[in-house]
């Protein structure tokens, strides 16, 4: 667990030791170091695929609020929790 705090300029990334799958339109995944197993629905998949290189926060909100129909500040609350639940797991790089 780290304690970076994530931020919408902060630029993440998945962590190289997940095998992922894909069942249906979500993604079930395993952390090969810890030995879990973690599951994402369709936004989480959609998430976690634009994390497959580096991305600002910022430009996975831009997309999520021309994909779906929600409001800019629900968004970047829904989407800042999720990472920071990613991060709080270990999955994700957070860089700046």
């Amino acid at each position: 667990m780290s304690n970076s705090r994530i931020s919408l300029e902060s630029t993440i990334s998945q962590i190289d030791d997940i095998v992922a799958s894909d069942i249906e339109d979500e993604k079930v995944m395993m952390s090969i170091e810890k030995g879990e197993y973690f599951g994402l629905e369709p936004i989480g998949s959609r998430i976690w695929e634009m994390m497959a290189t580096p991305v600002k926060v910022s430009a996975i909100i831009d997309a999520m609020l021309n994909q779906y129909d929600i409001d800019r500040q629900t968004c970047e609350n829904d989407v800042l929790k999720f990472l920071s639940e990613l991060n709080d797991a270990g999955i994700i790089r957070i860089n700046g």
